[in-house]
């Protein structure tokens, strides 16, 4: 055993620093918890006891026979510096630091935490902590945690910087509703931290699933790499928590107002190909469907009910979080109609009625040919009271599940659970042969629609890179013609244009251009220029022009115009980039205008993007249906336009100096993309 992590977790060796004979105290409960049911040698650290639990105790660490794999420290926080150096002096491996008093409490704490730090690492003591839940490792018998007994063994592991939510898997494990293989909590993440902690759970043999509650991001990009190398092999749940905070950074553009700090992260999660999760109970039903269900590989829902109107509202459920409830085709509703009572419906859901003396065979028979069908993805039974209550009915959907597990033909079913406590246990004979029963059909739905994830796509940056160009205004944004020049030279196509600095020169550039034509303001404090009436569109003459030019002159001052030839057709798109100073450069797209920011329709990727991500994107957005020829338009030819998506997402991923980028509108019609606006950030 030489990794810091298998010291951690698969320690031979435990110290309880701290150790108590006294009930109520952290020193008792660790120590309970390792007598009862861990395997290896524990070493109480207490000088003031003999023996504690009937163990011999130590002075202090540097007394212990062994070297120490694990020292659990439940001591107060002052005390901690003094016995992390005697840590270090003894070679001990890994500390779990379970006390607070630290950063959470003020600048006072965050001192304290950066000297242990410091004396950690000159040493090579790898510390979990301070202020945690601890860990637990139940194919071990560890745990070393603030957990009262050991959760049920299973194939999920939590990592979790709440540490109620390390009490809440206790209470879900101990109803049967999930099992866990390991529970790790990080708390103030003082060194090892989430990453590390997937990568040594992304090749743990006993791991099959990793759930994650994450409260605070230090490197993102670092947590995008490990869970896109993870999500290739094992599913990866995620909770990240703060959706909602206040703190997001001022917007200078259209593209980085929609890349808020929690659109960014959940685009990375998701990309990465995380299973994103908004709440603890969807976390945890995830987690725990996916350990034990085969791979959920598309969003067609069959239901089979008891009660029409469930049947109903799951539909609208169902479709609400992006799943489908196709009606079944009329052969296959020929087959399950030949079963069903005739006030009953095969189209799907399949409604059984409320026959209940034919329960056993309506639901399995359905079971059976759904199985068989390539017409749906997952199959939902709902279980409601009087088919609930019926253990022959539970038995009949687990032997047409495990039927079709033997056949190599199965497919992910999850059970919708309407009934009381009388009916647990078909409700636990359903769980432990490995079908997840949710209650009520809300809750059902989220967890299938969790289920099915986002798929992974790997991205590899290029190592390329390009020089900054100049020159560069004082706020940093680049003047208008060096933005137009820049994307031009990048095979970017824009509408023809013209600058001129003062108003006297526009006669003479707009008789290069057609009309109708343009005009726009350009001044550096000028960031949406619609908004400010600094745009004119439709000129089809020098006189509109030269009224027009005025008149902004009377409202901004003195100062360059933009002039462009209008484009008239076509469908206004948003393409922009921000440079994430935890996930870098951002790619978002959407419809664009000027009221982008009202209808926040937006799709947003790590850079670079591939083009199959490219396409990913386009079927993200609500007005999507803009781009296949909306009354009589003509259609925007989507692999041109996600080819157009890739090759501005390299060039943003190669230039390390852009900080943003907003190119709205783009213009596409058919095979044709043409910018009309852009701004870019130079950093």
């Amino acid at each position: 055993m030489t990794g810091w992590a298998e010291r951690l977790l698969c320690a031979d060796h435990v110290a309880v620093i701290g150790a108590s004979n006294t009930e109520g105290k952290l020193g008792y409960l660790f120590m309970q918890n390792l007598v009862s049911a861990y395997p290896g040698n524990i070493y109480p650290i207490n000088p003031k006891q003999d023996r504690i639990l009937g163990l011999q105790t130590y002075p202090s660490i540097k007394d212990t026979p062994c070297q120490v794999d694990l020292a659990i420290l439940t001591t107060p926080p002052g005390a901690a510096p003094q016995i992390i150096a005697e840590c270090v002096a003894a070679g001990v491996a890994t500390a779990v630091i379970i006390s607070g008093g630290f950063a959470e409490t003020g600048e006072k704490g965050s001192a304290l935490e950066r000297s242990l730090a410091e004396i950690a690492g000159k040493g090579r003591l790898r510390l979990l902590g301070p202020n945690c839940f601890g860990v637990i490792n139940t194919h071990l018998g560890l745990n070393a945690s603030l957990g009262l007994g050991l959760p049920e063994k299973g194939g999920v592991s939590l990592i979790t910087q709440s540490g109620a939510y390390g009490m809440a898997a206790f209470t879900r494990s101990k109803l049967g509703e999930i099992g866990f293989a390991k529970v790790i909590a990080p708390g103030n993440k003082i060194d090892i931290n989430e990453i590390e902690l997937l990568s040594f759970l992304r090749n743990d043999p006993d791991t099959r699933v990793i759930a994650m509650l994450i409260e605070s991001i230090s490197n993102g990009r670092a947590l995008f790499d490990e869970i896109n190398r993870t999500t290739q092999t094992k599913p990866v749940v995620i909770l990240k928590t703060g959706r909602t905070s206040s703190g997001q950074r001022a917007a200078a553009s259209h593209t980085a107002a929609l890349a808020g700090d929690y659109a960014v992260t959940a685009a990375a999660l998701h990309q990465a190909g995380a299973h994103l999760v908004t709440d603890g109970q969807t976390l945890l039903d995830t987690a725990a469907a996916l350990d034990k269900q085969p791979v959920h590989k598309g969003k067609r829902v069959a239901i089979i009910t008891n009660s029409g109107g469930t049947g109903v509202e799951l539909t609208d459920l169902l479709t609400d979080h992006g799943l489908e409830v196709p009606a079944l085709s009329g052969r296959l509703q020929d087959q399950i109609r030949a079963f069903l009572p005739e006030q009953g419906s095969a189209v799907n859901p399949v409604d059984v009625t409320t026959q209940w003396h034919r329960f056993t065979e309506m639901y399995g028979s359905t079971i059976r040919l759904l199985m068989e069908s390539d017409e749906v993805d997952i199959i939902l039974p709902v279980l409601l009271q009087r088919s609930a209550l019926m253990p022959e009915v539970s038995e009949r959907v687990i032997q047409e599940y495990q039927s079709a597990k033997a056949g190599d033909k199965v497919k992910p079913v999850h059970v919708c659970w309407v009934a009381g406590p009388e009916a647990d246990n078909n409700k636990k004979r359903l769980q432990d042969s490995g079908i997840p029963v949710h209650p009520w059909p809300l809750r059902t739905a989220k967890t299938i629609a969790a289920c099915i994830g986002s798929g992974n796509r790997k991205i590899e940056t290029s190592p390329k890179k390009r020089s900054r160009p100049e020159p560069v205004a004082g706020n940093g944004w680049l003047p208008m013609d060096v933005a137009l020049t820049l994307l031009q030279e990048e095979g970017i196509k824009t509408a023809p244009w013209r600058y001129a600095n003062r108003v006297a020169e526009l006669g003479s550039v707009s008789a290069d251009l057609a009309y109708p034509l343009v005009i726009k303001a350009i001044r550096p404090d000028l960031l949406h220029k619609s908004d400010a009436g600094g745009v004119k569109l439709g000129i089809s003459s020098l006189e509109e022009l030269m009224s027009a030019a005025d008149k902004m002159e009377s409202l901004f001052g003195g100062g360059p115009y933009l002039l462009q030839q209008q484009i008239t057709a076509g469908v206004e798109l948003l393409l922009g980039a921000t440079r994430d100073t935890n996930f870098g450069p951002i790619i978002t797209f959407g419809i664009g205008g000027t009221l982008v920011e009202v209808f926040r329709d937006a799709a947003l990727r790590l850079a670079p993007v591939s083009r199959e991500m490219a396409h990913d994107m386009l079927e993200e957005i609500k007005g999507q249906q803009l781009l296949d020829g909306y009354r009589g338009n003509v259609p925007v030819n989507r692999d041109g336009l996600a080819r157009f998506i890739a090759g501005f997402s390299r060039w943003v991923d190669e230039s390390a100096w852009i900080g943003q980028v907003d190119m709205n509108p783009v213009i596409a019609n058919g095979d044709d993309f043409t910018v009309v606006d852009v701004r870019i950030l130079a950093e």
